[in-house]
């Protein structure tokens, strides 16, 4: 599998929401580089178009995200998420990378699992106030910059299991033979029941939902370009097609064939 992965992997029709919206991701700063896979800012101005409602499948971080009077913390998604874009706005999103919010939080991650939550209820931030400041900025590493701040406020201590974890997530998501947690078991070393409470504790979903959430967003990537359905259900590592089809519409809500239908 090739490293160089599509940064859009997990945007459902991107195609047809790239003409709706703009997004950048920008790296952070070294000193939070631990804690932080990236930021990602969203624009959009559809004052004389139609609403448009922009489906992800979200990938195994925890996302805080600033928006004018809607600012929240996302924990993980189990199911695509849709968003819904009117009228003129930007959001200012911080991806967490995998297990890394555990440190702020200093709880079990899965309790955030498919939650949204006040972001003063974890951290001591005046929102309104907050949300003023970012949003009269126009330039986009101004707005990155008083992030960072926010962030290195209460930055707590690394966890050496973080790093483990993103090794075991990077082998899942650049080696395609990886497909059920038997194999992350015996390439690591480490037993299932450890991987199994470590995922839960630090990350708030299960190894094998985190297989097969990257499984789907290459096969998203793949359907979109026109690929043979058998044979990249056999590719992911599913028995005959009917499972991969289940498992698809699942996460995806619709069918495979319906999904391509749609891309056409």
């Amino acid at each position: 599998m090739n490293n160089n992965r599509n940064p859009n992997m997990g945007i459902l029709n991107y195609e047809t929401g790239k003409n709706k919206f703009s997004i950048s991701r920008h790296a952070p700063s070294k000193d939070l580089q631990f804690f932080i896979r990236h930021y990602w800012l969203v624009e959009w101005d559809l004052r004389e178009q139609p609403s448009y409602s922009q489906e992800v499948l979200q990938h195994p971080g925890v996302n805080v995200v600033f928006q004018r009077n809607n600012s929240y913390i996302s924990g993980i998604e189990r199911r695509k998420s849709v968003n819904v874009l009117q009228g003129e706005g930007q959001i200012v999103g911080v991806l967490f990378r995998p297990g890394a919010f555990h440190c702020y939080f200093q709880d079990h991650v899965s309790t955030l699992t498919d939650q949204v939550v006040n972001i003063s209820d974890y951290f001591t931030l005046d929102i309104n106030t907050f949300e003023e400041e970012l949003f009269t900025l126009k330039n986009k590493e101004e707005k990155i910059l008083i992030v960072e701040q926010f962030l290195r406020q209460s930055m707590p201590e690394n966890d050496k299991t973080v790093d483990l974890l993103n090794e075991v997530i990077d082998e899942i998501v650049y080696n395609a033979g990886i497909t059920k947690v038997e194999h992350l078991v015996d390439q690591f070393g480490i037993s299932k029941r450890t991987l199994q409470r470590w995922f839960n504790q630090y990350i708030g979903v299960s190894p094998k939902w985190v297989i097969q959430r990257y499984r789907m967003h290459e096969a998203i990537e793949l359907i979109e370009r026109g690929v043979d359905m058998t044979q990249l259900a056999m590719d992911l590592g599913y028995f005959d097609q009917a499972h991969f089809s289940k498992d698809f519409k699942a996460a995806v809500g619709k069918s495979p064939k319906q999904y391509a239908k749609g891309n056409n």
